[in-house]
């Protein structure tokens, strides 16, 4: 099952952005407070609980920079998913900013997909909006 948040345009450059997406301390503040709690990083991953009971743990796993940061869920975590951030240097011109879409590979059997759609739907869209936020675009 595939899951996209909308496109988004960010003030900052692409490498720029790919770099701060990179780390994944720096996921903590873009992931909506309703849904997680316990945020943890260290290294290239990070844990933290989703809002109704299992455990998270992805790690950076790669990707096509400066176009796209990869994490990947790790063991511990029940849903199998791979987690892509794209990015894009702004078709406009500008040096100074870039466009931003979270997608969700994420390997679900049809009762888990019933239950889990929308709150991973609203957790990367919040995550693309978070990004928009501490970023504006001018």
């Amino acid at each position: 099952m595939i899951i996209e948040s909308p496109v988004i345009r960010v003030g900052l450059a692409q490498r720029e952005l790919h770099e701060h997406l990179s780390n994944p301390a720096n996921l903590e503040p873009l992931l909506p407070a309703e849904y997680v709690q316990d945020f943890e990083s260290e290294g290239d991953q990070c844990s933290f609980k989703v809002v109704g009971g299992f455990s998270v743990v992805i790690k950076q796993s790669g990707g096509e920079p400066p176009r796209q940061v990869r994490y990947a869920s790790q063991k511990g975590t029940p849903i199998r998913f791979v987690l892509d951030i794209w990015i894009e240097a702004d078709q406009l011109g500008s040096e100074t900013t870039s466009t931003l879409q979270v997608k969700c590979d994420a390997e679900l059997n049809p009762f888990m997909k019933m239950m889990a759609e929308k709150p991973l739907q609203s957790i990367f869209s919040s995550m693309a909006e978070a990004v928009e936020k501490a970023f504006p675009a001018g």
